[in-house]
């Protein structure tokens, strides 16, 4: 085999100790950034505080008026419920009476001629079972 004849890599340089003077400005750093970390930090627990008084003005003042409105709306829907009750109950009366009048004119009709009643209604297309 052949001898490695590679050059040995260079020697890692030992740490260098760090001046004073850099060790103070890194110092001043740190206490300004840890002092602005601690303005934020009151900038955000201040826009907390802002964002739930806002909220507390904005919603109901008490589950009393929230139960109170909803109260308000069911009762508002169930006389509009009972409404249109009503007004399909006057429908259906006023469709019955008309049927009643047709079929006592049918009769009238059938009892002229002599014959039955569904005899008249098959002559006017109406089916016994309408």
């Amino acid at each position: 085999m052949a001898e490695d004849n590679s050059p040995s890599s260079p020697p890692v340089p030992s740490k260098l100790k760090m001046s004073s003077k850099a060790s103070s400005g890194r110092h001043i750093q740190l206490e300004a950034l840890r002092a602005r970390q601690a303005a934020l930090e009151s900038t955000v627990a201040e826009l907390l505080s802002q964002r739930t008084s806002l909220i507390d003005s904005t919603s109901p003042t008490s589950d009393t008026q929230e139960s109170e409105d909803a109260e308000a709306r069911a009762k508002l829907a169930v006389d509009a419920a009972n409404a249109k009750i009503k007004s399909q109950i006057k429908q259906l009366q006023h469709y019955n009476d008309i049927k009643d009048i047709g079929t006592q004119l049918m009769g009238l009709i059938a009892e002229k001629r002599g014959c039955r009643i569904g005899e008249v209604q098959e002559e006017f297309g109406i089916n016994p079972d309408d």
